[in-house]
């Protein structure tokens, strides 16, 4: 579950730009682990946007792209959290 939370953030979410980058794969790492426990906890759609929203804001000193995270929570959701190999 955490490769593929990692896969999400890295290849979808993106929000500073480093997916063809290979020193950078684990840019988001750090991450991995609460955006895990939101799903886990079947957080409503809003709540991992504002969490990602947040990550981009206060984290990253970004500008928030909050109405564009459908995308990112949707490639979540389609996460197979339960699938007996973590």
């Amino acid at each position: 579950m955490q490769r593929e939370v990692r896969d999400v953030l890295m290849n979808v979410w993106d929000p500073i730009g480093v997916k063809d980058e290979p020193a950078c794969a684990d840019e988001y790492d750090s991450y991995v682990g609460a955006v895990l426990g939101l799903l886990i906890r079947r957080e409503s759609d809003e709540k991992i946007a504002q969490h990602l929203a947040e990550i981009e804001t206060v984290r990253m000193g970004l500008s928030t792209k909050a109405a564009n995270m459908g995308p990112t929570v949707q490639a979540l959701r389609r996460i197979e959290l339960w699938n007996g190999s973590e």
